[in-house]
């Protein structure tokens, strides 16, 4: 503006100083981000462009962030996973600062109801070795006892339905005869004196079926007629009471029973033998 006088007013120049000075200071803060970024590597410079840092400050308070988050130790270092060829000790340093307790007894793992507790006990251990936390390792234990306890279940009525199949098998092949055989059977478990146990490892390893039918031979003979008379079992060379104290001494032996379960040929005459001379007709 030009007043009375002609001169120019010195006032409105300052007016746009300010968005003179303005500018510039922009484009000094330009330079300087630009000069600070352009000393750097191109690889970090891409880092530093793609973090949106404005200044070293920006990336050093970025890096104190992540210290903090990661957890550093006394002497100012982050949590760094060791090298695939670390020796045990570094390992073992890196678990106890993720959180591995001191020792695997410190674990509480879960035992389920009729069990001994010796697998959680060998799991501690393990558990322990591969440096977990204790969040982790009763989150597996408690995954495993699930699985475990779900497989037992499928595999319990999977051999149900497998036992009723087979019941209703030997119901069409015996007949009539059907509870006669099955006394037979109970019989001779009876005989030997077997007890659940040892007849669920039998029923396991046969089948249903296939135990029944052979118990039920087992006890048919039991059940037949002796043909030898008492002068003939003396001739056998044993009295009725050495027979039966003879037969005692089979049952009670593993070995021969299991041979007479097969159908050794040897073992079933032997106690055809000792059968007639024990109860004479």
């Amino acid at each position: 503006m030009v007043d009375e006088t002609g001169s120019v007013d010195a006032g409105n120049p300052s007016a746009d100083s300010g968005g003179v000075e303005g500018n510039v200071g922009q484009q000094q803060t330009a330079t300087n981000q630009a000069s600070w970024q352009e000393t750097l590597p191109e690889d970090i410079r891409g880092i530093v462009e793609n973090k949106g840092w404005q200044s070293p400050e920006d990336a050093v308070q970025s890096y104190a962030n992540l210290e903090k988050m990661l957890g550093a130790d006394k002497a100012g270092r982050g949590l760094v996973m060791p090298k695939e060829d670390a020796g045990s000790e570094e390992w073992s340093e890196f678990y106890d600062r993720l959180g591995r307790p001191k020792s695997p007894d410190e674990y509480q793992i879960p035992v389920p109801e009729n069990e001994t507790g010796e697998f959680a006990s060998v799991a501690k251990q393990k558990f322990h070795e591969l440096g977990l936390t204790t969040k982790q390792a009763e989150g597996l234990a408690e995954w495993w006892n699930n699985q475990s306890t779900e497989m037992q279940q499928q595999q319990m009525a999977k051999m149900e339905q497998n036992t009723d199949q087979q019941l209703e098998e030997l119901k069409s092949e015996w007949g009539q005869k059907y509870d006669e055989n099955i006394e037979a059977a109970r019989r001779a478990s009876r005989q030997f004196g077997l007890e659940e146990q040892t007849l669920n490892k039998i029923e396991s390893a046969l089948g249903t079926g296939e135990m029944l039918k052979l118990f039920a031979n087992i006890g048919g003979g039991l059940s037949e007629d002796s043909f030898i008379d008492n002068q003939k079992a003396a001739g056998f060379g044993m009295s009725p009471e050495a027979a039966r104290v003879r037969l005692n001494q089979l049952k009670g032996d593993p070995e021969w029973s299991a041979k007479y379960l097969q159908g050794n040929a040897d073992a079933k005459a032997e106690m055809e033998r000792l059968m007639q001379a024990a109860y004479p007709s």
